[in-house]
């Protein structure tokens, strides 16, 4: 038996040597965050698999930033969360900003906003979403910053959660004048009303000019309306049973 993870469709699959057959083991192809029977469960690209004896499988769940398990040798296995009890937390790393980055996962939505000009300024996240749905209490939507040159301008904080509405603020000071880049980096994890649970990377990219001597300070809106893709042309292939 051969396992795979699906890093674009957010499945687990097993290939069975003997007969070249692919199965589905765990997941729907679309990203998400959600424990239970492991064909109606959602995971958000899965790249690193470990089968540890007795059919225990343990899978990285990158995006949702867990450790999700299942036992192969149930019928219908469930595919849960692992809960880290006395385990200590990593020591936080200095305050540092991080490089920009060259390349985006191939999922990523790239939303370019009007920058500023001014010395300093806040930026203020809004993120909304259909009717229908909501923002998924379970796995708490987040962002990330990264600048680059690094040292040209100071956003704060450099990652946090957004709040229950998708909203959050941020201040940017910036140390020299030139032209350089932010991008404020979310993943946004959201819910159809007691259905399916999805999961969508945003990138905003926003533009320091070079600064005009005197400017009042900015306020940016890096705003974005979430809008479900559409399942229908996911190629799932049937699961067998084990």
């Amino acid at each position: 038996m051969v396992l795979a993870g699906g890093r674009r469709r957010s499945w687990i699959k097993k290939l069975d040597p003997s007969n070249n057959r692919v199965t589905t083991l765990a997941g729907t192809g679309r990203a998400g965050f959600k424990d239970g029977k492991a064909l109606v469960a959602q995971l958000s690209e899965p790249s690193g698999l470990a089968e540890v004896g007795n059919g225990k499988l343990f899978i990285a769940d990158t995006n949702n930033s867990v450790i999700r398990y299942m036992d192969l040798n149930q019928a219908e296995p469930d595919l849960l969360t692992l809960e880290l009890k006395g385990v200590q937390p990593p020591v936080p790393r200095g305050r540092t900003m991080k490089r920009l980055r060259k390349r985006l996962s191939a999922d990523t939505q790239v939303i370019k906003v009007d920058g500023s000009s001014s010395t300093e300024g806040n930026l203020y996240l809004r993120i909304s979403l259909p009717e229908g749905y909501h923002f998924s209490k379970e796995a708490e939507s987040k962002f990330n910053v990264e600048t680059e040159p690094d040292s040209a301008v100071v956003i704060e904080p450099l990652g946090g959660f957004l709040g229950p509405e998708g909203s959050a603020m941020l201040h940017f000071k910036r140390s020299k004048s030139s032209v350089s880049m932010g991008r404020v980096n979310c993943k946004v994890y959201y819910c159809k009303e007691d259905e399916v649970c999805l999961y969508q990377s945003l990138a905003f990219e926003v533009p320091f000019e070079e600064v005009i001597p005197d400017s009042p300070p900015a306020e940016v809106i890096l705003q974005h309306v979430v809008k479900p893709k559409d399942s229908r042309g996911n190629l799932q292939l049937p699961a067998a049973p084990l």
